[in-house]
């Protein structure tokens, strides 16, 4: 049970709904400055030192190195093949031109396939 003393003391000391602790609020620019200084001194680690410790963790750490690179990858991979929508005969048509493009230019180029 919550002591009635206790109670009454932090109903009292509560800011009003609609009064700011703080009515100034935070210095303009200080998150962004503070995050802007942060991955500027990042940045620059890591360009000293960022291939170095790769290699460091891919040596002592496998599972930690995999389970960053996994985190790179895309949530989702799509995977692109163009010739999909071709029809066998579509194929047929066009590995016939690339033939006669071939035969066309002679063994001007080197051995034949």
């Amino acid at each position: 049970m919550t002591n009635p003393k206790i109670k009454e003391a932090g109903i009292k000391t509560r800011f009003q709904k609609g009064v700011s602790p703080n009515p100034g609020g935070k210095p303009v620019g200080s998150r962004n400055r503070l995050q802007g200084d942060f991955l500027k001194a990042l940045s620059e680690d890591f360009a000293a030192h960022g291939k170095a410790a790769i290699e460091q963790t891919r040596k002592q750490s496998p599972a930690q190195y995999l389970k960053v690179v996994a985190s790179l990858m895309p949530k989702e991979l799509e995977i692109k093949r163009p010739l999909e929508d071709l029809t066998d005969d579509d194929l047929i048509a066009g590995i016939t031109a690339l033939q006669g493009l071939i035969d066309s230019q002679g063994n001007a180029g080197g051995t034949r396939h």
